[in-house]
């Protein structure tokens, strides 16, 4: 989703009353970030495990559900994970121009996090704040930069005593995200990742590494598409972990 802070941490920002001026840009929908063609109004996404003995499809891992509303923007996204039966629901809300405003998150009803976020009248995003499942500030981020489409592509993220705790790097080809990276206070690498597009700007291929302590792992995802729809959307597709096919993924896809 556009709505991450895509190396590897969650992105939003303070909520103000402030509307963006008439000169400011209108970020880009959810719809056109996420290479979604059509009047798209729901997409429910169920990933299965490959099954290592037939090859075959497995059991369910978990399913996703994106609502978006007539303008394109998501309001809506959920998972459920099948093997502890979690469910994960975090809502959206953006202001007049499209911008990001407020994120809620739940656990199975409970709450469990949220950020808030300020735009400012030329519609960049400037600072944002992220709350834990009491409503007790966690982090807050700032030196926030963006492009013309809206979407975030740099910050600092700070503990409340205002110590740094990370920085973070997103990258794009026009709207579409290719990858990026986090680091720690020290300025260490914890996070990067790379996506190399195919032809429909769907993903392609995504190198990540992930650094610990005491490790550093690195993993290359394959994404293969075999179905798509009539509007031209994949529906599905295979996925392969290091050379070995892992997952199957299956997208229905609902029109307004």
């Amino acid at each position: 989703m556009r709505l991450l802070m895509y190396a590897a941490i969650a992105v939003t920002v303070i909520s103000c009353n402030q509307k963006p001026s008439s000169s400011a840009v209108t970020a880009v929908p959810d719809i056109t970030a996420e290479n979604l063609k059509g009047k798209v109004q729901q997409v429910e996404t169920n990933t299965y495990l490959i099954d290592s003995a037939t090859g075959q499809k497995g059991k369910l891992e978990s399913t996703n559900v994106e609502k978006y509303d007539d303008s394109g923007y998501t309001v809506y996204y959920s998972t459920y994970t099948a093997q502890d039966s979690v469910t994960m629901l975090t809502t959206y809300e953006h202001d007049a121009n499209g911008y990001l405003t407020t994120e809620t998150t739940t656990k199975n009803g409970k709450p469990s996090s949220s950020m808030k976020i300020t735009v400012d009248n030329t519609g960049k995003y400037t600072a944002a704040v992220s709350y834990d499942s009491t409503g007790k500030q966690d982090t807050y981020y700032d030196s926030i930069a963006s492009n013309n489409y809206g979407e975030v592509l740099s910050g600092r993220g700070h503990h409340t005593d205002s110590s740094l705790k990370m920085t973070f790097i997103n990258n794009f080809d026009s709207v579409y995200y290719v990858g990026g990276e986090s680091k720690d206070s020290l300025g260490k690498l914890t996070y990067s990742s790379d996506v190399k597009l195919n032809d429909k700007k769907d993903p392609q291929q995504m190198d990540e590494t992930t650094v610990t302590k005491d490790s550093s792992t690195k993993k290359t995802t394959v994404y293969t598409y075999n179905t798509s729809d009539n509007n031209g959307n994949w529906i599905l597709q295979t996925i392969t972990e290091n050379g070995k096919p892992k997952k199957i993924v299956e997208r229905s896809i609902t029109y307004n």
